[in-house]
């Protein structure tokens, strides 16, 4: 007694098609939704900025050395992956940031400024919101794609 059995699959070309049309969408929504993060965070940094330092009052040719002018963002994409940097150019940010000694003219120790955190405050504040957009990025990539 011979047996034969047929197995007839439907549907294979278009889940195909689907498939690549999400890949191909993906590395350039993951730009714009890095781009978008790296905008926020960078915004979020300034405004923490100016909440936590003092204003100083400042002449035209010191305007350019205030930490809220120099926060800037990139996004780097190399073949391992893309990555956004958020900096903050000022010579002296990483003083604010970390903390440093006061020092008087005859070189001695006189205090110990503590540091904002600026930047590290707002990455914890970011360690939650990263993954929910890249969620919402790969359900819009998958909705898109009628892959949902």
């Amino acid at each position: 007694m011979a047996y034969e059995m047929s197995l007839d699959i439907a549907g294979l070309e278009e889940l195909e098609r689907d498939l690549t049309k999400a890949i191909k969408k993906c590395p350039v929504q993951a730009k714009e939704t890095l781009n978008q993060l790296g905008n926020d965070f960078r915004k979020s940094g300034r405004k923490r900025g100016k909440a936590k330092l003092r204003p100083h009052k400042r002449t035209a040719e010191q305007k350019n050395k205030s930490i809220n002018a120099k926060w800037g963002k990139k996004v780097v994409d190399d073949s391992l992956g893309m990555t956004v940097l958020v900096y903050n150019s000022a010579k002296h940010f990483h003083l604010i940031e970390n903390g440093h000694n006061m020092v008087n003219k005859n070189g001695q120790t006189v205090d110990f400024i503590r540091g904002y955190h600026i930047m590290e405050e707002t990455k914890n504040e970011y360690q939650s919101i990263v993954p929910e957009r890249f969620q919402e990025m790969v359900d819009d990539i998958l909705k898109g794609c009628d892959l949902d």
